[in-house]
């Protein structure tokens, strides 16, 4: 039986597998960049429509044609005025799934040249909401409110008609003395970095309860009467409205 091995010999004769030399990286970078913008000229734009790459048709438009590219401050949707910095919700596809928030940060539209229609979007700063949060911290459902949104860095070009309203971000202090919220009125205190699946700015928020929780405004607390610390109920196993009209003092006080 005759056996093959792979062996590190010097040879004098050129290998195809041999790997190519540091020189010549940046002219194959060059014809790689080259082929690329190439291949973006020749992709029509209703081809990038069809593959929903609507930063690459605002890239193409503005590159290849000043003229069917403009930008405006504001645009009627659904019989709404929007303006940049508008806070808005965004429809999802996908009806099992929550709607979309972001905050829209450029309003443009490109004119498609082969049937003369325009394409208008939006460019959005997302919003992650708590579903989304919870794949990655599941230990956060228990103070992270139902209509508590996260920032992020992340921006896309979304199809203007895809917004549905204007909602209202606040911060959580606001959020809790508001009188009148309903399900557009979300609070905000915490930044989200999508990349690395964390809170960026945790150590800004402080901690209640023995459980050493962030401060959730859907939910009962307890505060004592000497220390001035508030207490979920549970934590401390109290039954809510036992405490409504006596001093409370909690364990570390009492």
């Amino acid at each position: 039986m005759s056996v093959m091995h792979w062996t590190n010999v010097n040879n004098e004769s050129p290998s195809k597998f041999n790997r190519q030399s540091s020189e010549t990286l940046p002219p194959i970078r060059k014809r790689i960049q080259k082929r690329t913008e190439k291949s973006l000229k020749e992709t029509t734009f209703k081809s990038l429509y069809k593959q929903n790459k609507l930063a690459e048709i605002v890239k193409k438009a503005q590159e290849n044609n000043e003229e069917i590219y403009e930008e405006y401050d504001e645009i009627k949707i659904q019989g709404s005025i929007l303006k940049i910095n508008d806070n808005v919700i965004i429809k999802n596809g996908d009806h099992n799934v929550e709607d979309y928030v972001g905050t829209i940060q450029k309003i443009c539209s490109v004119l498609e040249p082969q049937t003369n229609k325009l394409i208008c979007m939006c460019q959005v700063q997302w919003f992650m909401k708590k579903s989304e949060i919870l794949i990655h911290k599941p230990r956060a459902r228990c103070w992270i409110g139902t209509q508590e949104i996260f920032s992020t860095k992340k921006n896309d070009f979304i199809l203007a008609q895809t917004i549905i309203q204007k909602c209202k971000i606040v911060d959580c202090d606001e959020f809790v003395n508001l009188e009148n919220s309903d399900l557009t009125t979300y609070y905000n205190r915490l930044e989200w970095d999508v990349e690395n699946k964390k809170f960026t700015n945790m150590n800004e928020i402080q901690l209640y309860c023995l459980c050493q929780q962030p401060w959730n405004p859907e939910l009962n607390y307890i505060q004592c009467d000497k220390c001035q610390k508030w207490y979920h109920f549970e934590c401390v196993n109290l039954i809510e409205g036992c405490y409504d009209d006596k001093e409370y003092n909690c364990g570390y006080c009492n």
